[in-house]
């Protein structure tokens, strides 16, 4: 984990006062960002809650999604090359139940590079439920909605 993500996860986990989010999704953009056809599973492994109904949904097929990050990990994207995220406007935030879940929405773009020579530029919105943890917040649910 470089430093800016362990000072980023150390702030989350913490202090009593709410995070940089900016500077997390930032960093939750930058561990989807791969030249090698895998995101940094490592560092994305400190965003998620480990727990088994965790639903996160993506821009591209599954259309069901993926039940916990685990799945996420092991059914992800069969034959990338390159995936690129960058949050492109601000993080909204909707603090809920005296701060212990927290919404976070903003534009992304995402694009990716497939062996089979397909390619995607994609611009979407992301919605992510955290909820605050021992470690620090995690993300419950998430859910990108494509702009056409």
């Amino acid at each position: 984990m470089n430093n800016t993500l362990e000072q980023t996860a150390n702030s989350v986990s913490t202090t009593s006062s709410q995070p940089n989010w900016s500077a997390i999704a930032d960093e939750f953009c930058a561990a989807w960002t791969s030249e090698n056809g895998q995101p940094d599973f490592e560092t994305l492994a400190n965003f998620y809650a480990h727990d088994a109904d965790v639903a996160i949904y993506d821009t591209l097929p599954p259309l069901e999604g993926f039940a916990g990050f685990n799945d996420l990990r092991s059914k992800i994207y069969d034959g990338l090359e390159r995936i690129a995220t960058k949050r492109t406007g601000e993080v909204r935030l909707k603090i809920l139940a005296d701060g212990q879940v927290v919404t976070a929405a903003y534009p992304i773009h995402h694009s990716y590079r497939f062996s089979d020579g397909r390619s995607y530029e994609i611009d979407a919105r992301i919605t992510q439920v955290w909820e605050k943890r021992d470690n620090g917040y995690r993300i419950v649910q998430e859910h990108p909605s494509t702009v056409y």
